[in-house]
Order: C-alpha cells, then sequence, then structure tokens
C-alpha cells in the first residue's frame, strides 16, 4: 500500500520558508528516501541536500529523517512567548496576532480546568458523603460547552498559523481532551456512589480520601505549569506521582480482605481515579515541553 503523501505549494518567505516546509513535510509524511521528500516539497535534491545538511547541523533533523522534537520545540512560539506582552511596540504583527490567540487559548483552556476541577471536587465530595453545590453530573454540559470553545479556537489556529505553530495547537487540543477525560472520569465516580451507597468509613476510606488530596495537587502543580509557566514544580509534580501509585498499591492489598461486593466498588473508584491522575501528568508534561521545548522522562514506577 502506498504511503499516503502530503504536499502544500511553496508559498513566500524565500529560504527560511522552505526550511520550514521540508521539516513539515518530514513530520507530516515520513520519507524514507530523499528523493520522495525533495518530491513532497517540490524543490531539488541537491538544494535539499543544502537544508538538510543545515538542520542536521541545528539538531532539528537526525539520521534517517527523524525530528528531533526538543529542538523542533525550542525553535517554534512557544505558548510561553505566546501568552506574553502582545502590547510590545517592538514586536512584529505576525508575532503580535499570535501572542493575542495563545493568550486566548490559554484563557479558554483554564475556564475548562477550573469546571473539571469542580467535577472532581464533586466526585470526591460525594464519595465521602458531603454535601456539595453542584455535583459533576450537573456540571457536565458546562464541561462540554467548554472543550467545544476551545476545540473551536484552535482549529482556527491551527488554519491560520504557519507550521510549527499549529503543531503547538495539536498539543493544546490534546491537554483539552486530558481535562475532558478528567471530568467524564469524576462524573462517572460520582455515578458510581450514587448506585452503590457502600459505605466506606475507616482505613480504606481514609486512604482512598489521601488518594483524592494527592489527585487534587496534581491538578494544581499542572495548573502552575500550564497558565504559570512555572516549570520548577514538575519535580514536585513527579514526587507526587510517585507517592500516589505507592498509596494505590498499598490500597488495593488492604481491600483484598472486603467482601467481593466491597472490593468491586472500591477497585471500580480506584481506577477511575487512576486514569484522572494519568491524564493530569500526561498534560502536565506536554506543558512543560511547549513551554521549554523539553520533553519530560515519564517516572518509572
Amino acid at each position: 500500500m502506498s504511503r499516503r503523501t502530503w504536499q502544500r505549494p511553496l508559498e513566500a518567505g524565500g529560504r527560511d520558508a522552505t526550511r520550514a516546509q521540508v521539516v513539515e513535510a518530514i513530520d507530516r509524511t515520513a520519507p524514507e528516501t530523499k528523493a520522495e521528500l525533495a518530491q513532497t516539497v517540490g524543490i531539488s535534491e541537491q538544494y535539499l541536500s543544502e537544508l538538510l545538511q543545515e538542520l542536521k547541523d541545528e539538531d532539528i533533523v537526525q539520521k534517517g529523517y527523524i525530528i528531533n522534537d526538543a529542538a523542533l520545540f525550542t525553535g517554534s512560539r512557544q505558548i510561553s512567548k505566546l501568552y506574553g506582552d502582545d502590547s510590545d511596540a517592538q514586536m512584529h504583527a505576525s508575532d503580535r496576532t499570535a501572542a493575542s490567540r495563545g493568550t486566548e487559548v490559554l484563557g479558554l483552556l483554564d475556564r475548562l480546568e477550573s469546571v473539571t476541577t469542580r467535577q472532581y471536587d464533586a466526585a470526591r465530595a460525594a464519595f465521602l458523603d458531603e454535601e456539595v453545590e453542584r455535583s459533576a453530573g450537573t456540571l457536565e454540559s458546562l464541561t462540554n460547552e467548554r472543550y467545544s470553545a476551545v476545540l473551536t479556537e484552535l482549529k482556527s489556529y491551527t488554519l491560520t498559523t504557519d507550521w510549527p505553530g499549529n503543531r503547538v495547537a495539536a498539543d493544546l487540543s490534546t491537554i483539552a481532551t486530558n481535562l475532558e477525560i478528567i471530568g467524564d472520569q469524576s462524573c462517572f465516580i460520582a455515578d458510581v456512589v450514587d448506585r452503590e451507597g457502600t459505605d466506606t468509613s475507616g482505613v480504606v476510606g481514609e486512604r482512598m480520601a489521601d488518594i483524592f488530596d494527592s489527585g487534587a495537587r496534581i491538578n494544581e502543580y499542572f495548573s502552575a505549569i500550564l497558565f504559570d509557566c512555572e516549570l520548577s514544580v514538575h519535580d514536585e509534580l513527579r514526587d507526587e506521582e510517585v507517592t500516589v501509585h505507592r498509596d494505590l498499591d498499598e490500597l488495593f492489598e488492604l481491600v483484598t480482605a472486603y467482601d467481593p461486593d466491597m472490593y468491586g466498588y472500591l477497585v471500580t473508584i480506584t481506577r477511575a481515579l487512576e486514569r484522572s491522575i494519568y491524564y493530569w501528568v500526561d498534560a502536565a508534561e506536554l506543558a512543560v515541553q511547549l513551554h521549554s521545548g523539553v520533553q519530560p522522562d515519564h517516572v518509572e514506577i
């Protein structure tokens, strides 16, 4: 089966524009040969060789036509720059537009994060049999509305922003999807609690409350990284992740002593909690890469 190729006419912008198209073509089509890449971009193999040598010298393209993500993101417009002051008189008009658009995207993400956090807090309250102003389920429509607003803005951003800026938009879309999934998991937890109505007082209930609290702290670290560019808290997030996985392992050992119905109830909720924490950590690591150009090594559990 032949590989589907992507091609776009060369635009104005000279050598720099062509370099960007070379990297984009590699990233999107994974060419096997220089001839294939030259044909996709629409330039001669000799000219392509010159551009590839420059890109290899800058460590953006590696052997075997592989893109170095760290170098790529370092050289692209990063969120930390987009989320800056777009009133700077020295800023180029296109950069000012990107800054304004970046501010809008992160503002929408902030609104989405705030409502998914409320859903998570409501799920925790339901499990602990505490009063809550609005349940996770009643907030679901608001989450869906804000999630849709983020995706609509990102679609516009993708269509109007030169590559690799649109690749940044793709990662922001993943972050938004992660938050929407966390909201879904919170609704699921609340529904299970409402359906089962099982008493979990005692040691197991206390351990579950600790895990809910760890998830909330990981969410706070994620928010600090994405919205405030506080990359220093990433180490604390990783430490918290290690702790919560250890607590989950210990909790699973505890719940095996319970009857099958209680065991099934607790395992169902802890698995949903575990998934929520996974998506927060994944979103945080994307945020670190977008701000710094560095792909964090995931914690070995």
